[in-house]
């Protein structure tokens, strides 16, 4: 699995607000809080609340309670978009009511438009995405609390590097020309 650079979460994220309000939010916030797709499907109104949300996460992770993202960026601005978007949302309802198939799709249609590689399309990219950027600042502990991970050797995972990486590396380390 591959993260997406910076400009192709931003070329994502304004092909998907351009289109519709509900596909840029559900895309922010799988991306914002390292969620699954099972996990961003089922989150409620009610997990949105005081300028947190609070994600019961899958596969034996931990339960999370984070504050929205405020950014200076308006297509990473989460925090007033999804307290209004949430506001439209009944008690106990979904805010994103879509299937995980339909979750990818969103993903593949605003990423096509965006002119991103097909293979890296996939809404877990956007878990990893978050975990490689805070992996490398902020350290493998805040990225397994951030993503509710139990066990250390999950957050491990997004330490090895994509084959793009492994590529551009030994291309620096050979000087550009392998040698048998």
């Amino acid at each position: 699995m591959q993260a997406f650079s910076k400009e192709q979460l931003l070329a994502l994220l304004g092909c998907a607000r351009r289109t519709r309000t509900r596909d840029w939010l559900i895309i922010l916030v799988a991306f914002w809080h390292g969620l699954r797709a099972s996990e961003v499907i089922a989150l409620t109104r009610d997990a949105v609340r005081d300028g947190h949300l609070t994600v019961q996460r899958l596969k034996g992770s931990q339960r999370t309670v984070q504050p929205l993202i405020s950014h200076p960026e308006p297509l990473l601005n989460e925090k007033e978009a999804l307290l209004e978007f949430a506001k439209n949302v009944p008690e106990n309802q979904r805010l994103f009511p879509v299937t995980r198939r339909t979750f990818a799709r969103i993903v593949q249609q605003h990423g096509q438009t965006a002119g991103i590689p097909r293979h890296l399309c996939h809404p877990h990219a956007l878990k990893h995405t978050i975990a490689m950027q805070v992996i490398h600042s902020a350290g493998i502990e805040h990225t397994r609390q951030w993503l509710g991970h139990t066990n250390i050797s999950s957050t491990g995972f997004y330490l090895k590097p994509s084959a793009e990486e492994t590529a551009r590396a030994i291309g620096v380390a050979t000087g550009g020309v392998l040698r048998s």
